[in-house]
């Protein structure tokens, strides 16, 4: 059977208590006892719980990534793992350990982020997928926790945000499918509730307006940043309409823009002899879709790193909440047309 910190404690004649404390490294244990103890743990081979050590211990903190959706939506797999990649690349520096734990909606109408991070015992969070409609996003404003959401921005005393200017890159693709003399635009759309959507349709209608081409004369595709969603909507537009139905789709997310070029395809058309294609995000597996997507990269691992950044500043500085972009790249593939 494994030594426990009890067993320690009753070898050692001192209370748990103590052990403890002196295992961690406190400041009331004097040098003597510490020694007599750790020379104790290491005769019984005790090995201290992780999670025990870093609940006790002072000078560690715990924080999390927050994932709101992370199980209903496997798209979002990819943005997960980048975003953890950078927030540990920071973090791993730093006297802090970081878990990732799942929610959903239905979660957060049961408990407060505050009472949330309290049962976990949560210094602070990064939080991701979060839409205007989540409990969340209403309470995080009076919360006394540390946070930075990813995509969203929420404004409190406590609480930064990592964005994209998602308003000015997507006003840049659509600036330049029109630069392609496109004129004939369908927007595939992502989730309503989202924040991204909405700052993504405010840039499409700047580069529309700039270029005197009417908003309600686009058409309009919903598919909630779904592929399969994306794909079967286009399908069924494509087989009622086939060429008429416009020369360019503008999408707002590489997913849905995979799902388009499917559609495409199975309807016999080609990408971009027949139909133009454009995505948004940077995701790896655009690399092999062929034609090459024209596409926005939001750098979501520079995303992950900097949110860390910025709630280990407010954490051990007390630092101002505040809320900053990180610089995308656009990128010129080979699926759009010059008309």
């Amino acid at each position: 059977m494994p030594c426990t910190i009890r067993d320690v404690a009753k070898k050692a004649k001192v209370s748990v208590a103590t052990v403890s404390k002196a295992l961690n490294g406190y400041q009331d244990v004097s040098e003597e006892t510490k020694k007599y103890i750790q020379d104790i743990a290491n005769e019984l081979n005790y090995v201290p719980n992780a999670s025990a050590r870093n609940l006790s211990a002072k000078n560690i903190k715990n924080v999390a990534i927050i994932a709101s959706g992370l199980i209903q939506e496997d798209q979002i797999d990819e943005f997960a793992m980048a975003l953890i990649k950078g927030a540990y690349k920071y973090i791993s520096k730093l006297d802090m350990t970081i878990a990732m734990y799942s929610i959903t909606s239905e979660d957060q109408d049961k408990k407060s982020f505050d009472q949330f991070c309290k049962e976990y015992s949560l210094s602070g969070a990064l939080i991701m997928g979060l839409k205007t409609t989540d409990n969340y996003y209403k309470n995080l404003q009076q919360s006394k926790i540390p946070y930075v959401t990813i995509d969203v921005k929420v404004d409190s005393e406590v609480g930064s945000s990592v964005l994209t200017d998602d308003e000015k890159a997507f006003e840049e693709i659509t600036q330049y499918v029109i630069d392609k003399n496109h004129k004939d635009l369908i927007l595939v759309y992502g989730r309503k509730s989202a924040l991204v959507t909405l700052n993504r349709e405010k840039g499409f209608k700047n580069a529309l307006q700039r270029n005197n081409i009417d908003f309600e004369n686009v058409t309009k595709i919903y598919s909630e940043f779904f592929e399969e969603e994306a794909y079967s909507k286009v399908k069924e537009l494509l087989i009622e309409e086939g060429k008429n139905l416009g020369t360019v789709f503008v999408c707002m997310s590489d997913l849905m823009a995979f799902g388009t070029i499917r559609a495409i395809k199975e309807c016999g058309y080609k990408i971009p002899e027949d139909f133009s294609v454009t995505g948004y995000d940077g995701m790896s597996f655009i690399k092999y879709v062929e034609p090459n997507i024209t596409t926005i990269n939001q750098n979501m691992t520079q995303k992950g790193y900097e949110a860390a950044r910025l709630l280990s500043d407010m954490i051990e500085n007390n630092s101002e909440s505040k809320s900053i972009n990180v610089d995308y790249q656009f990128i010129k593939g080979n699926s759009v047309k010059n008309l």
